[in-house]
């Protein structure tokens, strides 16, 4: 019942992100500060002054910590979080707490990784 917990708050994170990005301005988020709310405007958040030629606004604002930048990254953030937690609780109960949490932990640095080097590739 916990797993399943989690899962339905990442479809609910994920949620959030597809109406953010799709349908903000008929959604009650557009309601809310664009600038941190809104996906067309808020990605600019990871940047000094605003802008990618600036570089990054503080250490890790464009990779480990961009949940911090703007509500799309965080519902990201927050979604992967739930699913990572959901399988820790599904796992946990077939097997050694340790074990599994170092489990979830390395699929969570491989997921980390892998997407790092497909989104920049694409």
């Amino acid at each position: 019942m916990i797993a399943l917990t989690f899962f339905v708050l990442a479809g609910i994170a994920e949620a959030i992100m597809d109406t953010l990005l799709f349908h903000f301005h008929r959604s009650w988020f557009g309601l809310l500060k664009p600038s941190f709310w809104d996906p067309s405007e808020s990605w600019k958040n990871k940047y000094k002054l605003n802008d990618p030629a600036y570089g990054p606004k503080f250490f890790g604002s464009t990779t480990i910590f961009v949940g911090l930048t703007d509500a799309w990254h965080l519902f990201k953030l927050l979604r992967n979080l739930f699913l990572f937690v959901g399988v820790f609780f599904i796992a946990y109960n077939y097997t050694d707490f340790w074990n599994v949490l170092q489990y979830v932990v390395l699929a969570r640095i491989v997921f980390g990784l892998s997407f790092t080097f497909f989104y920049k590739m694409l």
